[in-house]
């Protein structure tokens, strides 16, 4: 019974309120999310944690896990048109965010617009991300930078070529 709740709801939030570009199988949606309509993916057990916010176009992977308050950022008005307050000015280009498979980004993180985040990376809570982040990096700060490899060459082989049996 809980289970067929939970397909309903995540029905009637992508159909009705949300109008995702796609959602995949086991994907789920938390409580109090925005999403801008039309412009989000989101890719096959993914999980979209409480009171994120999407303002941007993005493309969210399978496997991928973003915490609570997670926000997608950018586009946003214009500040460079002399004589115009920036409220009058209308908005920037909104540039595609892709965050690929097994991504998992912490609490609090901010993804600026345009970045690519690569798949099996980790960003820390409370980073803002403004460049890309290279698959299995560890990201932390403000903006955020490289910490480490989430793993070895050898074990990040070995985790790669699970994910390709998954993909199947």
């Amino acid at each position: 019974m809980k289970s067929a709740l939970k397909a309903l709801r995540m029905a009637l939030l992508t159909t009705f309120r949300l109008k995702l570009k796609s959602l995949g199988r086991g994907a789920y949606i938390g409580g109090r999310v925005h999403m801008r309509k039309g412009c989000v993916s989101l890719g096959e057990s993914s999980f979209i944690g409480p009171e994120c916010w999407l303002a941007s176009q993005v493309d969210i992977g399978r496997w991928v896990m973003l915490a609570g308050r997670v926000a997608v950022v950018g586009g946003d008005h214009r500040i460079d048109v002399p004589g115009t307050p920036s409220v009058l000015s209308g908005r920037d280009k909104n540039l595609l965010v892709t965050i690929e498979d097994d991504v998992w980004i912490g609490y609090g993180a901010i993804i600026m617009h345009g970045v690519t985040i690569g798949e099996g990376a980790v960003v820390a809570s409370g980073a803002v991300v403004t460049k890309d982040v290279a698959a299995y990096d560890i990201v932390a700060g403000v903006p955020a930078k490289p910490l480490r490899k989430r793993f070895s060459p050898e074990d990040e082989a070995v985790h790669r070529a699970g994910l390709e049996k998954l993909r199947g």
